[in-house]
């Protein structure tokens, strides 16, 4: 069952009050940052396990941002609060098409029974839209397979008050002996700076490297 619990959050007394402040005057405080992980551990488990890369990807990107409570903050009928999960909401294509999907799936289990659970789930979907729906406690994660990406923006960001965090990446490259991926980031300045998003790049190396 997904855990969509929430709290409210108290703004007043926050620490970075003047900046979300600041950024809330703004109309269009998202922003971006590209940089680069190293995913040969990755790969190895990928090849060990025989299991999809991209959905594990997918799953260390929302787990390493579960992590990090600014990652958990979103604008609900004009307050913000601090959800005590968030799941994972990704686009995916098959082979033979061109067109591609989007699937909502709850942040449950370990790796490979997220994984395991997941690729079955999206083999039977038919619509646009799979999964459990829409709602804003997620992260939304995409990929560009075939491209070596440097950054990815994102459409879609015109409302100020929209907090979800969005991740992309481009296909994992060999340099000097080691599988490199090149992965960008959309957040909301008003819950999210710099500061974070370098924890959460932190992070999801740490649990990359530590999969057995």
């Amino acid at each position: 069952m997904m855990n969509n619990d929430y709290q409210i959050f108290d703004t007043q007394h926050w620490e970075r009050r003047e900046i979300y402040e600041h950024f809330s005057q703004l109309k269009l405080p998202h922003y971006s940052v590209a940089a680069n992980i190293d995913v040969t551990h990755l790969l190895r488990f990928k090849r060990e396990n025989n299991c999809s890369f991209y959905l594990s990807l997918v799953y260390l990107v929302t787990e390493a941002m579960n992590g990090i409570e600014n990652f958990r903050l979103r604008v609900k009928d004009g307050q913000v609060v601090l959800y005590d999960k968030i799941h994972t909401n990704f686009t995916h294509k098959r082979p033979e098409e061109e067109v591609f999907r989007f699937y909502t799936g709850a942040l449950e289990g370990t790796l490979r029974e997220y994984v395991e659970a997941t690729s079955a789930a999206i083999a039977q979907q038919t619509t646009l839209f799979g999964g459990m729906g829409d709602i804003e406690n997620v992260v939304y994660s995409t990929c560009i397979p075939n491209l070596d990406t440097t950054a990815i923006c994102n459409p879609g960001m015109e409302n100020p008050d929209d907090a979800i965090p969005r991740v992309n990446w481009g296909k994992y490259v060999l340099r000097e002996g080691r599988w490199q991926l090149n992965m960008t980031i959309c957040a909301n300045h008003r819950f999210i700076d710099g500061y974070h998003i370098g924890l959460f790049f932190q992070q999801l190396q740490t649990l990359i490297d530590e999969l057995e």
